[in-house]
């Protein structure tokens, strides 16, 4: 019996490993016909010292995660894909992606990019991807490897 995905989430923070995981999210919403869910969580957490909510802060960083989100939609609809969401909240990134947006948007597979933390960093703030394979109630795809985009 082969799994058929219908809802992937693709976690995008504008790094190497998330431009590698909406490559292959592409490709696997391809194979499977699938609902297309790009989700950019802004970390309020390392605001919560600036300024108390200043409005301006909050209003830049979303019209950037819209841009970069926007480009990622362009891009996967000139791959082929016509069911294309784009999910931007405010959070915590490790408990919205494991548990909230997948639950809310009823995603059937997370696709996360692997981090480059050291050691020392992992045991420090610990691993994005750590938790939310941890917590997901949902499969979860780690990517490594840019030679297994297709």
């Amino acid at each position: 019996m082969s799994q058929k995905y219908e809802r992937i989430l693709i976690a995008i923070d504008g790094s190497y490993e998330s431009e590698l995981a909406f490559q292959k999210g592409v490709n696997v919403a391809l194979r499977n016909d699938a609902e297309l869910l790009l989700t950019h969580v802004i970390d309020t957490r390392a605001l919560q010292s600036v300024a108390t909510f200043d409005t301006y802060i909050y209003e830049k960083l979303e019209q950037e995660a819209k841009d970069v989100l926007s480009d990622y939609e362009k891009q996967a609809r000139e791959a082929g894909l016509t069911k294309i969401k784009q999910i931007i909240e405010f959070g915590n990134p490790k408990s919205l992606l494991a548990r909230d947006i997948p639950d809310k948007e009823h995603a059937d597979l997370i696709m996360v990019g692997a981090t480059g933390l050291n050691t020392f960093e992992r045991l420090l703030i610990g691993s994005s991807s750590e938790y939310i394979l941890r917590h997901a109630k949902v499969d979860l795809l780690v990517v490594r490897d840019s030679q297994k985009v297709f």
